[in-house]
């Protein structure tokens, strides 16, 4: 069995130990060896990563037997090996880690919510509360106090506890292990059993920083939320932006949301005003086309093709024709791709659907609608091809 060297030391990061076995892991090289600083993911905190012998260890796992197993991307001989785990990611979880248990803390004594779970990603912590709901009122109240916790520079203590002594400890949750259980104590702040790896000091965590928050299944309230290192560069990002945006439109920082909302409601405004002459356009667009139609029997045909008009516009311009009587009509345009609308008016008895059958069968493409309206495409080299088959079987259900 491996000895697991973490559980009383999170900053040893170049150590020697010897290999005791190599598995092949689903294809992949997995060292065991008799001692190892190296975390595996375990309780929500993603595993180290570093080398051994100069290989890269990619991926650290516990199986079922409680053997630690190294993920190597190259061959490690038998024998002692020189070992280094990668501070930077070290660090940054330890200081995600211990960040999260003085945050869950944080939230429990001032407004009771318990965390139900959490992760440590790469990027960003959560928190699942039995919250129903946050504000930001709520939030800058735990923020201040657990960075306050922070800032004391409180001593962050190992205990090594049996199951007749854990009640001597106000435990924020119960072990979920039995036997030897380890509690890691953010002084007289917070108590809980946890494997992971921890700073020995809160003040090392730096700054602890809520992100963003939202409701989630079951009734939880999700948080994210990031520490030390990862908060810097929150924010250091975060700054960049704000400076860029308050250059561009020429206000202070606490001026920046209010003037993007002007903006916005300017844009929707815009929008509103773009919507209603695009309407309009249609209107005398379809009444120009329906004139100069061609006839078969008694049926108005249209037939259009557009470089520049989307979707949508084809389909208020199919809506538009198929107001006046006895008008079909195909309209395309190559704007994005090949795009068809077909669409009748409600006095021309065909289905639609049985016509644009015909066209996918022998011009390939895809589509679908009702029995007066349907909509198809594909690949822009097909424009033609589509355009013309569309056409052909139109006119000879007319005729």
């Amino acid at each position: 069995m491996t000895e697991k060297l973490y559980y009383t030391d999170s900053y040893t990061i170049d150590f020697k130990a010897r290999v005791v076995d190599i598995k092949n892991l689903n294809g992949k090289i997995a060292v065991v060896l008799d001692k190892t600083y190296f975390y595996p993911t375990s309780g929500g905190q993603e595993h180290d990563t570093g080398s051994i012998n100069g290989v890269k260890v990619v991926d650290v796992i516990e199986n079922d037997d409680g053997e630690i197993l190294h993920i190597v991307d190259g061959e490690i001989p038998a024998g002692e090996v020189e070992c280094k785990i990668d501070w930077e990611r070290r660090f940054s979880n330890m200081q995600q880690h211990t960040g999260q248990h003085i945050l869950s803390r944080a939230f429990e004594v001032l407004f009771d919510y318990e965390t139900i779970s959490s992760r440590l990603g790469d990027e960003v912590g959560t928190i699942d509360l039995d919250a129903e709901t946050l504000d930001y009122e709520k939030v800058k109240e735990v923020e201040n106090l657990a960075n306050k916790i922070v800032w004391e520079n409180r001593d962050v203590k190992i205990h090594f506890v049996s199951d007749s002594e854990v009640s001597k400890f106000p435990l924020r949750k119960p072990p979920k292990v039995s036997g030897t259980i380890r509690i890691i104590e953010v002084s007289d702040f917070d108590f809980s059993p946890c494997g992971g790896t921890h700073v020995s000091k809160s003040g090392e965590i730096g700054l602890i920083k809520v992100k963003r928050w939202e409701r989630v299944k079951g009734g939880l309230t999700r948080v994210e939320f990031v520490c030390g290192v990862r908060a810097l560069r929150d924010y250091q990002l975060k700054n960049k932006i704000s400076n860029e945006l308050v250059s561009l439109l020429s206000v202070r920082d606490s001026e920046l949301a209010e003037q993007v909302i002007k903006i916005l409601e300017t844009q929707k405004e815009k929008q509103k005003l773009i919507n209603y002459l695009t309407e309009k356009l249609m209107e005398f667009e379809a009444e120009k086309l329906v004139q100069n139609a061609e006839k078969f029997k008694d049926v108005n045909f249209v037939s259009i093709s557009f470089e520049d008009k989307n979707v949508d516009d084809l389909k208020i311009l199919a809506k538009k024709l198929i107001q006046y009587p006895k008008v079909v009509s195909i309209v395309g345009s190559k704007f994005g791709g090949a795009n068809f609308v077909i669409a009748r008016s409600s006095d021309v008895e065909i289905d639609l659907r049985e016509i644009l059958k015909e066209i996918l069968n022998e011009a390939g493409g895809r589509g679908g609608g009702k029995v007066d309206f349907v909509q198809f495409g594909g690949q822009i080299e097909k424009f033609d091809d589509f355009f013309k088959v569309s056409i052909e079987k139109l006119k000879t259900k007319l005729l």
